[in-house]
């Protein structure tokens, strides 16, 4: 095996082992000395590629968004439903999943405290952002995409601010999912409801075949048959090739 192979499977290892530990004891009694030790890894290997532990929640994060915003995406957006039911999917796929099964670790809430990303090295975050640009621009794309052959009518601004406020929603319920003061709350909201929530901001487009009584059952559909098979998705190394990617551009 060359380095390059024996790095990643490092890094996996590294990542598996953090997010157990984290479940069991939280993000901020994580010992990298332990983690390493568990890594079957030194330290000084565990600080090459994690060198701290606001590096670990950020590595946490970049596969959740890699799984369920990038390569959700590009699988919903190649389905046969409506427009308006696919764009929604990708929107949705984000709370069924909160919605089914609860981020044990709270990853998407520790990465989104203001701390973790003050403290978290650069490197780290270059990857963050680019894997959050990938997602919003392939939303964007879907819906220019959609206007370009007749299937809505809106200008730009109209675009963003539709796809501005499903964000909104969609990341204020995994935050506060992922927070145990707030989950019971958050999960006891019928998915009935966040999708009417969202399917406001949608009205404002015109849409040829617009979101219908029956949209709610084939979008969840849409939901559960791609997070199936989002498990065979190598989120892993993926991220691996865009933070080479990131690196080729420093």
């Amino acid at each position: 095996m060359g380095r390059v192979e024996q790095k990643k499977q490092r890094d996996r290892m590294i990542l598996d082992k953090a997010e157990e530990a984290i479940v069991e004891r939280g993000l901020f009694s994580l010992s990298l000395l332990e983690l390493a030790r568990q890594a079957e890894c030194s330290v000084n290997t565990l600080y090459g590629s994690f060198a701290k532990r606001e590096d670990i929640a950020v590595g946490l994060f970049n596969r959740v968004m890699a799984t369920f915003g990038v390569k959700a995406c590009q699988e919903i957006a190649l389905r046969q439903e409506s427009i308006a039911e696919r764009f929604m999917a990708m929107q949705m796929i984000w709370i069924r999943r909160q919605h089914k099964q609860s981020d044990l670790g709270g990853v998407q809430f520790l990465a989104a405290m203001p701390s973790v990303w003050k403290h978290a090295s650069h490197s780290r975050i270059a990857i963050t952002r680019k894997l959050l640009d990938s997602w919003y621009q392939s939303n964007l794309n879907f819906l220019q995409m959609a206007r370009a052959n007749g299937e809505l009518v809106a200008d730009d601004d109209h675009l963003h601010q539709c796809l501005n406020e499903v964000t909104c929603v969609e990341r204020g319920f995994s935050l506060f999912s992922n927070n145990y003061s707030f989950r019971d709350e958050a999960i006891s909201l019928p998915m009935e409801r966040v999708f009417k929530v969202m399917s406001f901001s949608l009205e404002e487009l015109s849409w040829q075949t617009p979101l219908t009584n029956d949209s709610f059952k084939r979008v969840m559909n849409i939901c559960d048959e791609v997070e199936t098979s989002l498990r065979n998705f190598d989120v892993d190394e993926h991220i691996w090739a865009v933070e080479m990617n990131a690196q080729e551009l420093q």
